[in-house]
């Protein structure tokens, strides 16, 4: 479950993203929703995400401070009429897609933004 869903994302043409955060961030969204639909419904909704961001379709906000270069984009993980963004992607955007500094679940864990600026190119 975990290697398909690592290669999903993987295989987003047009995404670059540092392999052992990719890992990183999937393992964590598994840790968000146990539940083994709703991790594949996450996985499949980042999947898209990114492809609309590469496409233009959507494009995220500008992040402020340690961050400035980089822009959020939120979103639900399972569309649902009413519901928040749950979800987010810390990308920016290069001459051939987006360049992705870490996605997950908006909430949990709480350390997300500490966590990307310490440890993530």
């Amino acid at each position: 479950m975990l290697s398909d869903a690592v290669d999903i994302i993987a295989g987003t043409p047009g995404l670059t993203m540092n392999a052992d955060d990719l890992v990183d961030d999937v393992v964590l969204l598994a840790h968000v929703w146990a539940d083994e639909e709703e991790f594949m419904a996450a996985i499949i909704s980042v999947s898209r995400a990114m492809e609309q961001l590469i496409a233009g379709r959507v494009a995220g906000v500008s992040l402020k401070y340690d961050l400035s270069e980089w822009k959020s984009y939120h979103f639900q993980h399972r569309r649902t009429q009413g519901a928040k963004a749950d979800t987010r992607i810390v990308y920016c955007p290069t001459d051939t897609g987006i360049l992705v500094k870490g996605f997950g679940d908006r909430h949990r864990p709480q350390d997300f933004y500490r966590r990307i600026i310490v440890s993530r190119t």
